[in-house]
């Protein structure tokens, strides 16, 4: 039995890697401008502040369908 238990442990490590292989395929990682890092960090501070709007409030000010 903890041979089978092994086994299929060595089973599931390979196909996490495989999966983490297809994640990298098909989501390429990318290194965002200095830009976009200071858009974050400002977005970020912005929340922080509670200065944001909610999604539901923003589509309904775009006219904007939101399904929740």
């Amino acid at each position: 039995m903890t041979r089978e238990i092994e086994q299929l442990h060595k089973e599931v490590k390979m196909m996490r890697k495989d999966l983490e292989d297809i994640k990298v395929m098909l989501v390429p990682e990318v290194k965002p401008t200095k830009e976009e890092v200071k858009a974050i960090e400002q977005g970020r501070k912005d929340h922080a502040r509670g200065d944001y709007v909610e999604w539901k409030e923003y589509a309904k000010r775009k006219g904007k369908r939101f399904v929740s």
